[in-house]
């Protein structure tokens, strides 16, 4: 079992090269691509998923090597903005077939016929993708970036593509993953709230991410308001560039705009106070210029304040709070 913390973002096909110079000039340990299939499962009632639990069987490809396989189970966990937090459990496999005995007893719900269970689960839908991957050295930590170009398919014709960015810390800490992912953002890209699984029962169920009504914040508890914020703020946006809502999208960022002032105000004796003054100043300059959703969903500004919120979030800054 492994705890895996990442962040994920989209990015735009007009800087895949140009990202993809800037990680070639980073400490590499470790630079590999691969080819990978994956085979989501679930019961026909989506058992699984209902438990916000996902179960898949991977092969990966290296060049001319033979196939290897992998089953891996992962907890729907935390996910804020693009930062993912879960619980991980990965088995190594000699084939394809599924073995849900393989996994530790824990990782599956407690009411869980595990007999009854595989002879339900039936493959839901596939992820076909290659996968650049430098392995770097930030400090003192290191992480893997995942490069992932492919597409997500139920069947032929049903299919959405797969283009984004997943920075997982290997070792270290959380404020090195931020430090890297800030340099992400010089780059045409978006924080990313939705993993592979996610999209991949959407297309399945032909439903889309809902949006979120309100946002109540609790000046007292910053902790917890930060995280419902950038919730609501990553939520919403990913809307309205599915639905290309303008009107929508003012209205959150309006929203967003009226509550960073009061937390930002709540932290002017914290240490990353100037910083993130001066990105509110700016993003909150260029919100009241938006003409297209996704110019500014992908901006540098937008993205860059939410990292900075977060590291806050993630760090000691907020102990004097209650949360």
């Amino acid at each position: 079992m492994s705890n895996e913390i990442e962040l994920k973002f989209e990015i735009d096909q007009s800087s895949i090269e140009s990202i993809s110079h800037f990680f070639d000039s980073l400490t590499i340990l470790e630079r590999t691509n691969y080819q990978l299939e994956n085979i989501y499962y679930d019961t026909p009632d989506s058992y699984l998923k209902s438990h916000r639990i996902s179960i898949r069987v991977r092969s990966k490809q290296i060049e001319q090597q033979a196939k290897q396989y992998e089953m891996t189970l992962k907890s729907a966990g935390l996910a804020v903005a693009g930062l993912h937090q879960r619980l991980e459990y990965n088995v190594d496999l000699t084939n394809e077939q599924i073995d849900l005995t393989l996994f530790p007893r824990l990782a599956l719900p407690k009411d869980a016929d595990i007999t009854w269970l595989t002879k339900q689960l039936i493959a839901q839908f596939t992820t076909h993708f290659t996968r650049h991957v430098w392995l770097v050295s930030v400090n003192q930590s290191e992480i893997e970036i995942a490069l992932d170009m492919g597409s997500i398919a139920v069947t032929k014709n049903k299919q959405i593509p797969i283009q984004e960015i997943e920075l997982e810390l290997k070792s270290g800490n959380q404020n090195d993953l931020i430090e890297l992912a800030l340099q992400v953002t010089r780059f045409k890209s978006h924080l990313f709230s939705q993993s592979k699984a996610s999209r991949g029962y959407q297309l399945l169920k032909g439903s889309k991410i809902n949006k979120i009504d309100n946002l109540d914040i609790d000046i007292e508890n910053l902790k917890s308001t930060l995280a419902k914020l950038l919730q609501f703020w990553q939520t919403n946006e990913e809307y309205a560039l599915i639905h290309d809502d303008l009107d929508f999208y003012q209205n959150t960022l309006f929203e967003v705009k009226t509550s960073l002032a009061k937390i930002i105000a709540a932290l002017t004796n914290k240490e990353s106070s100037n910083l993130l003054i001066s990105s509110y100043q700016i993003w909150s300059q260029q919100c009241n210029h938006i003409e297209q959703i996704k110019t500014f969903a992908f901006s540098e500004s937008n993205n860059k304040l939410k990292l900075l919120l977060m590291r806050v979030m993630l760090t000691n800054e907020l102990d004097g709070n209650n949360y």
